[in-house]
């Protein structure tokens, strides 16, 4: 089996997640106790059956993605079996830069995703192939980088957010390269071009000149995407790996006190205490979390929550947070409270 290095596109900000990324990057946000990033590079690993060598996180600066980040960021690799390697893209000039901020480690078979996407169902790799794009079929392809393929699933086309349609095969962020020293070139050549207003150094751009050289790049359909770039996404996302792995849902490790009842599927963390409380389904609770007098759906509560008198669905409680509240949908970052009387 050949080893290849995987990149992880990790610098943005996650401002389209509201407050929950105030103290923490997207990437390390959890889905039941296990970071994005980390399902990520599991479903990557599994599903394509590939060694990582190496992994490589393209991070901002260090006052957000800082030394805890990337200590974190180094177990999950550890658990892999695959080297460490940080890169800073300190300013935001798009994917095209960030891959360029780790110019020394462009060599070799590689794998690049973005960090706040995931997959399942079986893939692979084609060896004959210079590289290979994973798409999924959408319904509004205007939104997505999509792809034109010919009868054996070659690209022929990769064009970004199309005004008209051209196809509704989305690229989904995730790409193999027999030999990424290719891609390398194109898009040291591209950094030289002086970008207009509003423009970004694209990835996409260095694909379609090494395309337009007449090098193979395939394509290939995958069973599920799952977007994690906002909150609700996140939710949905939530909700597709909790279905996937219901049959490992807690069932009795937790504390009940008056009427609880659990649908599962459910994922609990330890030291959880339910009083007079419905839960599920499609829930995950972190560490020693307490929920009273409440009705809780397709939620995500981190670690060292408390929740009371309330009745929530399709939210997300950052750790550390306090709710005791009406009724209603709500994304709370860390160490945020809301009482009943706000």
């Amino acid at each position: 089996m050949i080893n290849f290095n995987l990149m992880i596109l990790a610098a943005g900000y996650g401002k389209r997640m509201k407050n929950l990324t105030d103290s923490k990057p997207k990437p390390l946000l959890e889905i039941i106790h296990k970071p994005i990033v980390e399902h990520l590079i599991n479903q990557i690993t599994s599903t394509l059956s590939v060694d990582i060598d190496e992994i490589i996180y393209i991070l901002g600066d260090e006052a957000y993605f800082n030394s805890s980040v990337v200590d974190s960021l180094t177990l999950i690799s550890n658990k892999y079996n695959a080297k460490t390697r940080v890169y800073r893209q300190l300013e935001q000039l798009g994917t095209g830069h960030a891959i360029m901020c780790a110019e020394e480690s462009l060599s070799g078979p590689s794998i690049i995703a973005y960090a706040d996407t995931m997959i399942q169902g079986k893939v692979e790799i084609d060896p004959e192939a210079d590289g290979m794009i994973w798409v999924k079929k959408v319904e509004n392809p205007s939104s997505y980088g999509v792809v034109n393929i010919d009868n054996e699933s070659n690209i022929t086309e990769l064009i970004e957010k199309p005004k008209n349609f051209i196809s509704d095969l989305a690229v989904v962020g995730i790409y193999y390269f027999k030999d990424i020293s290719l891609i390398r070139d194109e898009l040291h050549t591209h950094l030289q071009d002086e970008l207009p207003p509003g423009k970004e150094y694209l990835l996409n751009h260095g694909i379609e000149k090494m395309i337009e050289k007449k090098k193979t790049f395939k394509s290939q359909e995958i069973d599920i995407w799952m977007d994690c770039g906002t909150p609700k996404l996140l939710i949905e996302s939530a909700k597709i790996i909790m279905k996937s792995n219901e049959g490992l849902s807690n069932q009795d490790n937790f504390s009940k006190q008056g009427n609880v009842k659990i649908n599962q599927p459910v994922f609990i963390g330890e030291n959880v205490i339910f009083k007079d409380s419905t839960i599920g389904p499609y829930v995950s609770i972190g560490d020693n979390c307490i929920i009273s007098d409440s009705n809780v759906e397709s939620t995500l509560i981190y670690n060292n929550v408390k929740v009371s008198n309330a009745t929530i669905q399709n939210s997300i409680l950052g750790s550390n947070s306090v709710y005791d509240g009406s009724n209603k949908e709500i994304f709370l970052g860390d160490y945020s409270q809301i009482n009943n009387d706000e």
